[in-house]
């Protein structure tokens, strides 16, 4: 039983709209707006889990808020925005038709409920967003701009279909992710980093988090070693977080790498990197950033976290 993110939220909206509720009745009256009578209980179920996700990340957005038990909409705090979510609403808009930026942004600030909050700065945020997104898609020819009006490009029409459903999984692998913590996605991005490096050629002999407070600012280290037994010691920074990587930050870790004496750093975001830090990274041959982006396609390329089933490719609820 597929249900599309879009709808999930829109009916949490409506339903928090209609008076305080707690988690557990706002998850049951979302779910009986969706679930037929003859729903078999594993669909429901995992519905369910659905549902309580969404939830869960509306309120790490700030979208939402508990009050006296129950959930309530913010007005006040900025919306916590991501990338990954405005590209993915950003083709189901234009799938309906042409749009002006003009009209983006207003049924995106509708979506996201940036226009019922008091402050500006996540509307700032949200137009940067729509600006970068709509760039990208244009230069992968995705969409094109015509008379004003962006559009699906005429040759990918008959992919679409496939190009939202990438762009909704990537998004909600990136919202799973980032909803299970910084310990987590330290483990998982070691992990994930060390099948990725076996796939492309390396022997991974050792991999491990360093865990703590007092960790010199590495969370994690690989070491491997190739067929000339030339043998090399990889640190990781892990950061599950919305905010873009600042350049500050990634010199702070190369400062640690060195220090360290590592053979190479990875500095890897569920995020991404302000264009500062991407400079920085590029001037340097031994340290390399890794954003959500990236580790949404390694994920699929080793199939860790996300898998194949029926020919399609899916979160893998085992590890996420």
């Amino acid at each position: 039983m597929q249900v599309n993110h879009k709808r999930i939220y829109r009916l949490i909206i409506d339903e928090i709209e209609r008076g305080t509720t707690s988690r557990g009745e706002l998850i049951d009256r979302t779910v009986g707006k969706i679930c037929k009578e003859d729903t078999c209980p594993a669909d429901r179920s995992r519905l369910r889990g659905e549902v309580g996700a969404v939830i869960t990340e509306m309120q790490e957005n700030g979208v939402v808020s508990v009050a006296k038990d129950n959930l309530v909409l913010n007005t006040t705090r900025p919306v916590a925005l991501r990338a990954e979510n405005c590209e993915r609403e950003i083709i189901n808009l234009l799938r309906e038709g042409p749009l002006t930026r003009a009209a983006i942004r207003s049924r995106l600030e509708r979506f996201f409920g940036t226009d019922r909050t008091a402050t500006q700065k996540d509307d700032q945020t949200l137009y940067s967003l729509i600006g970068q997104v709509l760039k990208r898609l244009t230069t992968l020819g995705v969409i094109t701009l015509s008379e004003g009006r962006y559009l699906i490009a005429p040759e990918k029409m008959a992919s679409v279909d496939d190009i939202s459903s990438i762009l909704s999984l990537k998004a909600d692998f990136i919202t799973r992710l980032h909803s299970k913590g910084g310990e987590f996605f330290e483990h998982y991005i070691v992990t994930l980093l060390s099948k990725y490096l076996s796939k492309n050629g390396k022997t991974v002999t050792e991999a491990f988090t360093t865990g703590g407070a007092a960790d010199g600012g590495i969370d994690g280290i690989i070491r491997t070693v190739d067929a000339l037994g030339f043998r090399e010691e990889i640190m990781i920074q892990a950061k599950n977080r919305n905010e873009l990587v600042v350049e500050t930050s990634v010199r702070g870790f190369y400062g640690a790498v060195c220090a360290a004496q590592g053979s190479r750093g990875i500095y890897a975001t569920t995020s991404d990197f302000h264009p500062s830090a991407s400079a920085f990274l590029e001037s340097i041959d031994n340290c390399v950033g890794v954003n959500g982006e990236k580790i949404f396609e390694m994920a699929i390329e080793c199939q860790y976290g996300i898998k194949k089933r029926h020919g399609k490719y899916c979160i893998d609820g085992k590890t996420l």
